[in-house]
């Protein structure tokens, strides 16, 4: 069976139970494993960009949906981006003139700037999305490359429910197997991010001898 949708997943999750009485509860599975997926994964599939516009005279820009943690913010001009500078919220000095911001922080459900915006600015959001399946938002891309963490981590989420033990120890290890994983596997990922140009190797991508 393919695993690629929301719908498929349910299917799989009451198969993998063997308890047709169990539908109305799979969906309650699905939700839990996924709340735990938002908080402890971290991965490349998950982040995205998102443009934000600031109008003249505010100070805050509502958060995207899906909105889990911010990566980055910065300032879209003809002249190129420019990074804004983090600021914790509590240290944030703000004052009632409008002008360029310059700082930035997470404030409820928005982003909130030290002064208000004296003209309309562009912005670009790189976010950590949250994952939300649902009948209307049926696949994402963690969903389509691991369907093994859904599964297994429905499946650890039922067996409370049905208080069986040896089923919660055994889906357990298979979920933090793919856990660790999928981990690795984004370890790897990003470390190919660090490699830096070699003077050593020539424009043409030859060694030329030096150590």
């Amino acid at each position: 069976m393919a695993l690629t949708t929301y719908a498929q997943l349910k299917s799989a999750v009451a198969d993998w139970l063997e308890r047709s009485d169990l539908s109305d509860r799979v969906a309650d599975f699905i939700t839990l494993a996924e709340s735990r997926l938002n908080r402890v994964l971290r991965l490349r599939l998950m982040e995205s960009d998102q443009a934000l516009v600031a109008t003249t005279g505010a100070r805050t820009i509502a958060l995207p949906v899906g909105f889990r943690e911010p990566l980055g913010l910065w300032l879209e001009s003809t002249g190129g981006r420019q990074e804004m500078g983090f600021v914790d919220p509590a240290a944030m000095q703000v004052v009632a003139s409008r002008g360029q911001p310059r700082q930035w922080t997470i404030d409820g459900a928005t982003i909130a700037f030290e002064r208000p915006c004296d003209q309309v600015y562009v912005f670009t959001l790189r976010m950590l999305g949250r994952l939300t399946l649902s009948d209307a938002q049926p696949t994402n891309a963690i969903l389509a490359d691991y369907p093994d963490l859904y599964l297994f981590g429905a499946l650890v989420e039922a067996a409370p429910y049905l208080r069986d033990v040896e089923m919660l120890g055994l889906f357990a290890a298979r979920f933090e197997a793919a856990l660790a994983e999928v981990r690795a596997k984004e370890t790897r990922s990003r470390a190919l991010a660090s490699l830096r140009f070699d003077p050593a190797i020539t424009a043409t991508g030859a060694w030329d001898g030096r150590a």
